[in-house]
């Protein structure tokens, strides 16, 4: 006689197979959230502006929080980190998604590169570091001239923290920050010529520039406006563009002369370009800041020479010391080339047996770092092995190895290979099926029994 299946445990096979794919589901979603976390603060919208004989300012936007700061590298000087403008006088960084960095005490007529740094991450141009001419230094600046206004949310709050550009016909980018109450106010009068060389020359109340105010992920604002209405601006709502040159005072056209912030006369006819292109700058591409070792690729791996090179990679420009310990203490120093890449090749036989290597280096921040690991020597095997080229010449901390041979970029194994780990879905996936078969067959295998009784 048969017996039918209870209903309860039909429901228990359900709630395991159930927990097992809520398991699955789980692991998976933490896993989303880690690469979530993993992810670096890319600027955007980069630009330079407020060029002086001393100063200028570097602002960009993020999608989300991060902090933010520059890292200023001059030539034959010590590298700088200048903080957000609202970090200065603070212990600590605040994470904000607009920043606003003003670069002071430099020196007239230099260049200047730097990097964007911000969350751990550090981003250059394109492969390359920013870079910045400082202009010349300038008789008295004209005539005061300072255009304001206020900066209201979309909800028509004031907006606290958006970067305000403005661009004149044939001057340098000017910038402000807006305040806790939305307000801006850039000095037009010291905007200075494309070239920086000289005040730039324009209408104190008929000159046409552009406005543009950027939040970042708050919106951003579009605006034409005319030195006849600038003092203040009307007020510049995100989400909005304006065009205010038929406001209260129209910009005259035709060939008649006004007069300027020097006493010049200069022409009505402005034309707006496309001002607030910042692609000239480049793309915007993460640094990597940690050094590698490649080989050896892992702790206690065997090497079948016993003149290997050592090699891995790092950030461009790099200097990297090199320490092997062996029954004659190796030292040297190499660098890392312009695709990221170091190498150093042993200068003597290395015997069979333990040793170690130790790479030191500076990172961004300034810190010492160091890297030490431990390999074997087994070259009476004669096993494959990267052997280091005869030609190479001893190196010493004031003398770089000089290699034949391109760096390498990956590494074959030297010992026995270790098989890679499945996938942990995969494998909970055939756990589950395997586990739902064998709940299965004992179910059958109990009802075939007492039929049979």
């Amino acid at each position: 006689m048969y017996k039918t299946v209870k209903i309860p445990t039909l429901l228990g096979l359900i709630a395991l197979i159930g927990g097992l794919i809520g398991g699955i589901v789980m692991i998976n979603s933490r896993q989303q959230l880690v690469i979530k976390a993993a992810v670096a603060p890319t600027p955007q919208g980069v630009a330079i502006s407020n060029i002086t004989d001393r100063s200028f300012t570097v602002s960009w936007t993020t999608t989300f929080p991060a902090s933010g700061f520059i890292k200023l590298i001059p030539q034959g000087k010590p590298e700088r980190i200048i903080l957000d403008d609202r970090d200065k006088d603070k212990s600590s960084q605040n994470k904000r998604t607009v920043h606003y960095v003003a670069v002071d005490s430099l020196s007239p007529s230099e260049a200047y590169k730097f990097v964007i740094g911000g969350d751990n991450s550090q981003f250059d141009q394109n492969g390359s570091p920013f870079s910045v001419r400082i202009a010349p230094a300038l008789s008295s600046a004209p005539q005061s001239d300072i255009a304001s206004g206020v900066i209201l949310s979309e909800n028509g709050q004031a907006a606290e923290g958006i970067i305000v550009y403005i661009q004149i016909p044939g001057g340098q980018l000017a910038s402000a920050l807006s305040d806790g109450n939305g307000r801006w106010a850039v000095p037009l009068s010291a905007v200075r010529t494309e070239n920086g060389d000289s005040w730039l020359n324009y209408d104190l109340s008929a000159t046409v520039y552009a406005v543009k105010a950027d939040g970042g992920p708050a919106g951003t604002a579009d605006a034409v406006l005319t030195t006849a209405i600038d003092k203040p601006a009307p007020p510049l709502k995100l989400g909005n563009s304006y065009d205010f040159r038929n406001s209260k005072e129209p910009v005259l056209s035709g060939g008649g002369k006004q007069k300027t912030s020097s006493g010049k006369a200069v022409s009505n006819e402005i034309k707006i370009n496309s001002l607030f292109n910042f692609s000239s700058l480049g793309p915007v591409t993460p640094l990597n800041e940690s050094l590698t070792l490649d080989n050896p690729k892992k702790e206690g791996e065997i090497i079948y020479t016993g003149k290997p090179e050592f090699f891995g990679s790092g950030p461009a420009g790099s200097s990297v010391e090199v320490v092997i310990e062996s029954a004659n203490l190796i030292t040297g120093e190499t660098e890392v080339d312009t695709g990221g890449n170091w190498s150093f090749p042993a200068t003597a036989n290395l015997n069979d047996g333990n040793h170690t290597i130790t790479l030191k280096w500076t990172d961004a921040n300034g810190i010492v770092k160091s890297l030490k690991r431990s390999f074997v020597v087994n070259a009476a095997s004669g096993g494959p092995a990267y052997v280091s080229t005869p030609s190479a010449t001893p190196a010493s901390k004031s003398k770089k190895p000089t290699l034949t041979i391109a760096p390498k970029k990956s590494v074959p194994a030297t010992s026995s290979g270790i098989p890679k780990s499945g996938s942990l879905t995969q494998t909970i996936i055939l756990s589950m099926i395997g586990l739902t078969l064998i709940i299965t067959g004992l179910f059958f295998t109990a009802n075939d029994r007492q039929s049979v009784q």
